[in-house]
């Protein structure tokens, strides 16, 4: 063979193997698998809102700091943050307990004295969760619960400043150890902006422990949103296992079930959902600190935080506990409409789980229209609820601004600030008719 055929029959071999690889990177490129692709969404279910942390939703609501002179506080979570952002930082030490069964004159005395800040929390706090917000650096932190922090910081005689976590309610006193430099960060950055803050006063006529109020006149808003909803589907498929659906005998309701027997129900009435895993239903108490931290994940879980909920209190022998709403910075109350996420937890087959769990299905996303609004002055509400004749004025334990929820017919959802007062856990409007009526204007 001569060499001329020997080149072309080379030259012809290498223009197959480029076809050939032509052929296979274009055979790679449109290559489509049998197997059906497995999307995100199919396996991640997606959170109704945003997550949270402790420090976001445990949260004190209102700040009082005594002087020699005055009284001055606030209710505003900018101003709070100010405090709660220099607090974590404190290194918090030598927590022991300093009084069992304080009587009223007792504990007034730790929280009312001159040169002490109070933090008022509207529920009690386990002190394992108050450590994952604050710096508490000793190995055993106890589990107990307190619903004031007083910064003393200025001490008596022959004594050191120290922090104390009260239970106003069983009168249990913890003291605490903090740094000196830590209190005078304190002092040289908290106190001087605590000069602008409102004046408050007191009625010692009402409440067993003094109850504290800003003296002039409050001013807030009237707010109107457009009423918008989470669709009822979006919680059923977040809160039960493939979730399915059936109407109720009245067609005002929708019943989503699933195969563990869990049922979830809209309540279109007032708003809201409920859901309830009958297995679950137990009588033993729980750990304070579980059911605060196991009730945070599980609204985390599945993006429940839909607008401003801060912890408002619990019962750990039922396991129950609330998270109130709030709009700028006061709790949210109604007679027709639900206000608050409620969770009551259980147990089956050994596992921990949520018994009943009820909140809102509305989402304040779109603001229709504000207006100033001037409620009546602290002073003009003292004197208002020592005038009712059918209240004993020991059994209110709290006096408070707040916003009262109502709906229109026209698809809007309304928030108007009022007075209200708390008897035996239960908030009551204080009417403008008592108290003096409220001016409004616009913004």
């Amino acid at each position: 063979m001569g060499l001329k055929y020997v080149e072309q029959i080379k030259s012809f071999a290498l223009l197959l193997l480029i076809l050939l690889s032509l052929a296979l990177t274009f055979t790679i490129w449109t290559f489509t698998p049998t197997h059906e692709t497995i999307e995100p969404s199919t396996t991640v279910d997606e959170p109704i809102a945003q997550t949270k942390n402790p420090e976001e939703v445990v949260r004190p609501v209102k700040l009082l700091f005594h002087t020699e002179d005055t009284v001055r506080g606030t209710t505003e979570q900018s101003n709070i943050n100010l405090l709660i952002d220099s607090l974590k930082l404190w290194e918090i030490q030598d927590i022991r307990v300093v009084q069992e069964d304080a009587t009223p004159a007792t504990l007034e005395s730790y929280m009312h004295s001159a040169n002490r800040a109070v933090i008022y929390y509207p529920g009690v706090v386990p002190f394992p969760v108050f450590d994952s917000i604050a710096n508490i650096v000793d190995t055993a932190i106890p589990e107990s619960s307190f619903d004031r922090i007083v910064i003393e910081w200025e001490a008596p005689a022959n004594d050191r400043p120290a922090l104390y976590f009260i239970n106003s309610l069983s009168g249990r006193i913890y003291k605490a150890a903090v740094p000196a430099e830590d209190l005078r960060q304190f002092q040289a950055e908290i106190l001087p902006e605590t000069a602008d803050y409102e004046p408050y006063i007191t009625d010692e006529k009402i409440g067993t422990l003094p109850i504290y109020v800003q003296e002039d006149e409050v001013e807030k808003s009237s707010i109107y949103y457009v009423l918008e909803e989470t669709p009822t589907a979006k919680f059923a498929e977040a809160l039960l296992d493939s979730p399915g659906l059936a109407l109720s005998a009245d067609l005002m309701t929708q019943e989503y079930k699933d195969d563990s027997g869990a049922l979830m129900r809209e309540n279109s009435a007032n708003k809201s959902i409920s859901y309830i895993q009958p297995k679950a239903e137990t009588s033993d108490p729980a750990i304070p600190s579980d059911l605060l931290f196991d009730s945070f994940g599980y609204i985390n879980e599945h993006g429940g935080w839909t607008d401003d909920y801060f912890y408002a209190g619990m019962n750990s022998v039922s396991q129950q506990i609330k998270y109130q709403l709030y709009v700028e910075d006061l709790p949210v109350f109604s007679t027709s409409t639900i206000t608050s996420l409620d969770i009551i937890w259980g147990i089956d087959a050994g596992e921990e789980q949520v018994y009943s769990y009820l909140r809102p299905t509305y989402q304040l996303d779109s603001e229709a229209e504000k207006r100033v609004a001037i409620l009546a002055s602290g002073e003009a509400v003292l004197k208002a609820i020592t005038e009712m004749d059918d209240q004993d004025l020991s059994d209110v334990t709290a006096i408070a601004p707040a916003y009262k929820l109502t709906r229109s017919e026209e698809r809007l959802i309304t928030f108007e600030p009022a007075w209200y007062f708390e008897v035996n856990g239960i908030w009551t409007e204080l009417t403008s008719e008592l108290t003096g009526g409220r001016k409004l204007g616009l913004e």
